[in-house]
């Protein structure tokens, strides 16, 4: 595992259509997590665009993702 890894989070739809956040490596690399991928599954009603927006402002802050395993 990688903690110095640059991640983005990305939109993704589900097959249903509700969106939800992923984190993937921002290089298009595999995950050093294992090809791990890491989602947040955001509240019923949440739009697109509401889900978007937030994936921005995520990014204008994020870098990098953690994994602590008990």
């Amino acid at each position: 595992m990688s903690p110095d890894q640059q991640h983005r989070c990305t939109v993704q739809q589900a097959p249903d259509g509700k969106p939800y956040l992923a984190f993937e490596p921002s290089t298009g690399a595999a995950s050093s997590y294992s090809n791990s991928l890491f989602t947040l599954d955001l509240k019923p009603g949440v739009s697109l665009v509401e889900a978007r927006r937030l994936a921005d402002e995520i990014n204008g802050a994020l870098w990098g993702v953690s994994s602590t395993i008990f």
